[in-house]
């Protein structure tokens, strides 16, 4: 790869190989390796930077349509950083909702299971009192009797 980017300082510096900063100041190899050797032009890397270039050729136009696209994808991959970092905050705020829903509905389940038992309980009872009545009644009242028992034991 021939241009690569950095951060320095908190500001975007861009390298570039010595071939890539001729051809973008239209001059010849050789001369910026002699820039290179006079010390006008400072290297890191062994590549040259685009501040140094700026400095050495105030004039000269270094933001290409190469360098836009270099920075819009640095751009691209820093926001990306960040979003990642916010989704991992997301998920764990979610989680945590998460866990706290599910604690909630163990909690409900619970308490439903509760009221079962003692729903079961109670019709358990009614059916065993019922069979004591049915017992004890005249033979009149066994029919209502009867379609009471059935009711109760749908219920059930």
């Amino acid at each position: 790869m021939s241009t690569i980017a950095y951060f320095f300082l908190g500001e975007k510096m861009v390298k570039l190989s010595v071939s890539k900063a001729a051809r973008m100041l239209g001059i010849s190899r050789y001369d910026i390796q002699m820039q290179i050797n006079s010390g006008k032009l400072q290297t890191h890397e062994g590549y040259v930077t685009t501040d140094s270039l700026r400095l050495a050729y105030p004039n000269a136009n270094l933001n290409s349509e190469q360098d836009k696209r270099i920075q819009k994808m640095q751009q691209i991959k820093d926001n990306a950083i960040y979003k990642s970092g916010s989704v991992d905050t997301a998920h764990a705020e979610n989680e945590k909702a998460y866990i706290s829903a599910i604690a909630a509905l163990k909690s409900r389940i619970y308490k439903e299971e509760i009221k079962n038992q003692h729903y079961e309980h109670v019709f358990a009872e009614l059916s065993e009192r019922l069979i004591v009545l049915e017992e004890l009644c005249h033979s009149e009242n066994k029919e209502y009797l009867h379609k009471i028992q059935e009711w109760v034991g749908k219920q059930h």
